[in-house]
């Protein structure tokens, strides 16, 4: 008896001490991984802080002084005095910043609606081509021209008395003379045109597309599956990561559109100020010495985009298997 109690210190040794996990299982400290040497820590350190200072200094620091110059008189010319709310008040009952942000968010709703969601149905269209035809529509349709200067093009194209889509209009179609960019009706229509063929982001959702495994298609043929079928199934599933993404700069581009709203009606929004946005209306601001108010302008346009954002982040699925 004796001799089988001293037995089961060295039973239980040979099998494994018991730890806070039950018997023959090690300690939870001899899972924990290993604590990053010093000199991991000085590299860490170092290659993140360049950009930790690059975001403190472009970033951050801006936009706070950004909120703090918004309640005062700031000037160049004389001291910047304390002012409380009075230029997000006069933003308010400004007249011109109501309108500029219906246009913004006509423009945004078009922009959106007509180069964001019109290139994912292309891509699943294209995708469903040859290989060979692929490429050559990829080349075709995703060139890479430069923004600013297929807009100045467009801009002489949408020219009412000797552009091209004009001479289309009236020659090849057979219509009365067009306004296009005249036409405080149609002129945040025809700003958003261009972008359906240089701005979607059409090349981002054929790669995605090609990354999918070929077998989840023919795994959904021989079921019986069509292209409708194919497309809600397996193929907007898998793009729903990247169209989150790519939602998100899509809508922060849209309400802080200036640079090429400005290039085809110039910086009054003409015309009567139809294609005037926020942006555009706060560099008006700006040329006025108006900063304060421009910048209380600003961050309104910051608490709008962002709820937008937000928005979007908590109704918008991104997991593909949900």
């Amino acid at each position: 008896m004796a001799a089988s109690q001293q037995q089961t210190p060295a039973v239980e040794d040979a099998a494994g001490r018991a730890g806070p996990d039950g018997p023959g299982e090690p300690s939870v400290k001899s899972k924990a991984a290993p604590r990053p040497s010093r000199r991991r820590r000085v590299e860490t350190t170092l290659f993140t802080l360049p950009a930790f200072l690059f975001q403190l200094s472009w970033g951050w620091y801006p936009m706070i002084m950004a909120f703090v110059l918004s309640f005062t008189d700031a000037s160049l010319r004389r001291p910047v005095e304390f002012t409380g709310m009075e230029s997000y008040q006069r933003i308010w009952d400004d007249p011109l910043v109501a309108e500029s942000f219906r246009v913004t968010a006509v423009y945004t709703v078009l922009s959106i609606g007509l180069t964001f969601f019109i290139p994912i149905f292309v891509a699943i269209l294209l995708m469903e081509m040859g290989k060979r035809h692929v490429r050559w529509m990829m080349l075709l349709w995703f060139l890479p021209l430069s923004g600013v200067a297929s807009t100045v093009l467009f801009r002489y194209m949408f020219n009412a008395q000797y552009g091209l889509f004009q001479w289309v209009a009236t020659d090849v179609l057979g219509l009365s003379p067009q306004p296009f960019l005249n036409s405080a009706d149609q002129v945040l229509f025809w700003l958003v045109v261009p972008g359906i063929l240089f701005f979607g982001p059409g090349l981002i959702y054929m790669a995605t597309l090609q990354s999918i495994p070929a077998s989840y298609f023919e795994a959904a043929e021989i079921e019986g599956a069509g292209f409708w079928r194919k497309m809600w199934t397996i193929s907007l599933p898998r793009l729903r990561p990247v169209i989150s993404m790519l939602l998100i700069f899509a809508i922060i581009g849209s309400t802080q559109a200036f640079e090429f709203p400005t290039i085809m009606t110039g910086k009054e929004g003409s015309p009567g100020g139809a294609a005037r946005t926020v942006v555009m209306y706060l560099y008006l601001l700006l040329q006025q010495l108006r900063y304060a108010d421009a910048t209380a302008l600003g961050v309104y346009l910051f608490l709008i985009t962002m709820l937008l954002v937000v928005i979007q982040r908590r109704f918008f699925r991104e997991d593909p298997d949900t």
